[in-house]
């Protein structure tokens, strides 16, 4: 009987080192994500660029549809800025409105490389943007900005929510507990 319960505690010891590796929290931090501007709907890309999620803003436009690939379309000066679970747009400067659509604004997506995401929250300071304009997948979030007209300094930040990930504490606890069951049932053996 003794031989068979210290098998069980070799089990569960293996079962909870394998799962340790999942205990790391969501981060996007050094994945790639592409951002994509999509008008006049979501099946049209205006402009897309793939970024290395990293320390400070990915992209920034100076405005006047200067520059490449998203920064060519933008009238206004902004800022897109990635960090380990968040995605955000500001307007630096200017008031150019997203014109009407099916659909004018962005797609961040290749977000799974981040981990497991299970939903989001938006904070904002664009009048009119609200939950309703935003779409959500575990891979990709769209934001719907048509019709919006901005102010400089206004910016919207989505903040991508996780799976409740264990204490790491709680292996280790366990692991302990077990040992002392296995201390308890060797001593009474003995």
């Amino acid at each position: 009987m003794t031989r068979s319960f210290a098998r069980v505690l070799t089990v569960c010891a293996l079962a909870t080192a394998a799962t340790a590796p999942a205990l790391a929290a969501n981060d996007l931090t050094g994945t790639s994500v592409d951002v994509s501007w999509l008008f006049p709907n979501t099946a049209t890309t205006y402009a897309t660029r793939n970024v290395t999620v990293g320390a400070g803003p990915e992209i920034q436009c100076a405005g006047g549809d200067v520059g490449p690939d998203l920064c060519g379309g933008f009238v206004d000066a902004a800022t897109i800025d990635l960090g380990s679970q968040t995605l955000s747009l500001t307007i630096d400067s200017g008031s150019a409105a997203w014109s009407a659509a099916a659909f004018n604004g962005y797609e961040f997506s290749n977000l799974s490389a981040g981990g497991a995401w299970t939903g989001y929250t938006l904070a904002t300071t664009f009048a009119g943007l609200d939950a309703s304009r935003i779409s959500f997948t575990p891979d990709a979030v769209w934001v719907n900005m048509q019709g919006i007209t901005p102010a400089a300094g206004q910016s919207f930040t989505i903040t991508l929510n996780a799976a409740a990930v264990p204490e790491p504490a709680g292996p280790a606890l366990l692991l302990a507990g077990l040992g002392v069951m296995a201390w308890v049932a060797r001593r009474r053996r003995a």
